[in-house]
C-alpha cells in the first residue's frame, strides 16, 4: 500500500505526464498540418511555426522521457516548462498576431511550479512569468501587420485555445481520478483497520477464555489437591494425602475457613493418615487452622495421626493443643455428633 507522500507524488506525476502527452499530441498535429501548409504554400513564416511546434514536441518529449526514468519531479517538469517560456518569447516576437492565443499558457508553468510543493520556487516562478507578460505586452510590436495566412493564423489560435482546454481539462481529470483514488484508499485501510480491530478483539476473547478456562482448572488441581468434602450439612472431612508443605498449609487453611463461613459447618475433620512428612511448621500450620476455625465458632478434630507422625510430634515438642484427635476417620465422624467432654 502507498504510503500518503508516495500517493501525492505519484498523483502529481500522473497529472504532468497528462499534460504533457496532450501537449505532444496537439503539437504534434500542429507540426504536421504546418509542414503540409508549407509544402503547399511555400512561406516561409511558416517555417518558425513549425520550429515552434518542434520545440513543444522536444520539451513535452523530455518531460515523459525524465517521468519515465523516475527521475524527481523538478527535474521532470524543467524542460516542459522552458519550451513554453521559450516559446512563448518567440511566438509573440514572431508572430504578434498570437500573443493572445499564447499568452494564457504561461498559467501551465505555474500549475507545473506548484506542483513542487516549493513556495519560494513558485513564488519564483510566477515572478518570471509576470516578466514574460511585462515583456509581450510592453516590448512587442503592434500586430496590425499579419505574416501568416489567415486560415493558419486561426487554426493555430483555435488550437492553442483548445490545447489550454485540454490541458486544464487533463490537469481537473487527473485531480477528480485522484480524489477517487484517496477515497478508496481510506476505505481500504479504515477496512483493513476494522479487520485489525476484529482480530484484537477475537485475541482478546480467546486470551480471555483461556484465562477462565486455565483458572478453572488452577481450581480443579486446587480442589484435588485439597479436597473438602461435606458429610452433613454441619460436618467437613478434610482428607490429606502425600506431603504437606507450608503453601500448601496456608491454601489448606484459606479453603477451609472459606467453607466452614460458607456452610456454616461446626465441626471440621482434618484426616492426615496420608501425610508422610510432618515438621514443625506443618505442625503449627494444623495448630494455627484450628485456632482459626475454632475463630468462627466451629471444632476440629484431627484423625489418622501415624505413629511416626506422632513420634515426630514429639520429639518437634510441637503439641496440637486442646485439639480433638480421632484413630480414624470414622470415630473423628462419632466424635462429631457427640460433644466432646472437657
Amino acid at each position: 500500500m502507498l504510503s500518503t507522500e508516495a500517493f501525492i507524488e505519484h498523483f502529481y506525476r500522473r497529472i504532468v505526464r497528462a499534460i504533457a502527452l496532450g501537449t505532444l499530441a496537439i503539437a504534434s498535429i500542429v507540426a504536421s498540418i504546418t509542414l503540409v501548409t508549407f509544402v503547399v504554400i511555400g512561406n516561409s513564416a511558416i517555417i518558425a511555426i513549425l520550429a515552434i511546434a518542434l520545440i513543444s514536441c522536444l520539451g513535452s518529449g523530455l518531460t515523459l522521457f525524465l517521468l519515465a526514468r523516475k527521475q524527481p519531479l523538478w527535474q521532470a517538469t524543467i524542460p516542459f516548462g522552458l519550451s513554453i517560456i521559450v516559446n512563448e518569447i518567440v511566438t509573440v516576437l514572431l508572430f504578434p498576431e498570437l500573443r493572445l492565443a499564447v499568452t494564457p499558457f504561461l498559467s501551465v508553468v505555474v500549475l507545473l511550479a506548484g506542483l513542487y510543493r516549493s513556495r519560494l520556487f513558485s513564488i519564483g516562478i510566477v515572478v518570471v512569468c509576470i516578466v514574460v507578460i511585462i515583456f509581450i505586452v510592453l516590448v512587442v510590436p503592434d500586430e496590425s501587420i499579419t505574416v501568416i495566412p489567415l486560415p493558419l493564423l486561426r487554426f493555430l489560435q483555435a488550437s492553442s485555445l483548445i490545447a489550454l482546454l485540454i490541458g486544464i481539462w487533463a490537469f481537473l481529470d487527473q485531480i477528480l481520478a485522484a480524489q477517487m483514488q484517496a477515497l478508496q484508499l481510506a476505505e481500504q485501510r479504515a477496512y483493513e483497520a476494522e479487520n485489525e480491530r476484529q482480530k484484537v478483539e477475537t485475541a482478546n476473547r480467546e486470551l480471555e477464555q483461556r484465562n477462565v478456562e486455565q483458572q478453572r482448572l488452577l481450581e480443579l488441581v486446587a480442589a484435588l489437591e485439597l479436597p473438602i468434602l461435606q458429610i452433613d450439612n454441619q460436618v467437613l472431612l478434610v482428607p490429606l494425602v502425600g506431603n504437606l508443605d507450608s503453601r500448601r498449609a496456608e491454601q489448606l487453611r484459606r479453603r477451609i475457613l472459606e467453607e466452614v463461613a460458607e456452610r456454616r459447618a461446626h465441626t471440621v475433620i482434618i484426616d492426615i493418615t496420608g501425610i508422610t512428612v510432618i515438621d514443625t511448621a506443618v505442625a503449627k500450620a494444623l495448630v494455627d487452622t484450628a485456632t482459626a476455625i475454632r475463630l468462627l465458632g466451629a471444632r476440629t478434630i484431627i484423625s489418622g495421626i501415624r505413629p511416626a507422625v506422632a513420634q515426630t510430634l514429639v520429639h518437634l515438642n510441637a503439641g496440637l493443643g486442646d485439639i480433638v484427635t480421632a484413630p480414624n476417620p470414622e470415630t473423628a465422624l462419632a466424635l462429631a455428633h457427640h460433644p466432646v467432654v472437657a
